[in-house]
């Protein structure tokens, strides 16, 4: 991971590239401290929050819970099924991004090695349950999938697997003031918050 280029400052990065910089492209808003709203859709008839086999840490208390049952299902872009009528759901997808992406922001965490120890600390050797969120793989692919730095997103793409675009994610990070530290702090091995002058720093790059 390379060096913070820019000063501490507590807020993400904003605005433009620079002159002679990569395509202009939006760049994530400031981030609140409210609480990340919780939007989570589950095979209905499948249950989700008991101990499945081949869980290590069942702990309720868990800091990483085991994932639900259903991820796999929900996360696989090839799974065309739909919810069946008389869901709440009646019709809509099983597999999709946003569902996805709710389930799998907890372990983000376990996919970086950074030495961060306060805005963006890698959990990857000690969270026992971090290898069963390997179905998460196309949500971090798809959040560094980029038109340039960390910071100028390309999420929208043309597959029924992908219902998100750019305002989704810019609204979640500003209500998960964690999970959007844990995305653009974890290229970094300290603690100080990265800015537009850390991300376009072609040293960092």
């Amino acid at each position: 991971d390379p060096p913070s280029g820019g000063p501490p400052s507590g807020g993400p990065p904003s605005g433009g590239p620079p002159s002679g910089g990569p395509p202009s492209g939006p760049t994530a808003p400031t981030p609140n401290m409210s609480p990340a709203p919780t939007s989570v859709g589950f095979v209905s008839d499948m249950p989700t929050l008991d101990c499945p086999d081949g869980c290590p840490d069942c702990d309720p208390n868990s800091p990483l819970p085991c994932p639900p049952r259903d991820m796999k299902a929900v996360c696989d872009k090839h799974n065309d099924a739909l919810y069946p009528p008389g869901d709440a759901r009646e019709g809509e997808r099983v597999a999709n991004f946003r569902d996805c992406y709710d389930m799998c922001k907890p372990s983000f965490c376990c996919i970086h090695d950074s030495l961060s120890k306060e805005y963006a600390p890698s959990c990857a050797q000690e969270y026992e349950n971090c290898f069963l969120y390997y179905p998460c793989y196309i949500i971090w692919w798809k959040l560094h999938d980029t038109i340039g730095p960390a910071t100028y997103l390309r999420v929208e793409q043309d597959e029924d697997f992908y219902n998100v675009d750019f305002e989704f994610l810019t609204n979640d990070f500003a209500n998960d003031r964690e999970f959007f530290q844990q995305l653009f702090g974890h290229h970094f091995d300290d603690d100080n918050a990265p800015t537009d002058d850390t991300f376009e720093n072609e040293d960092n790059w």
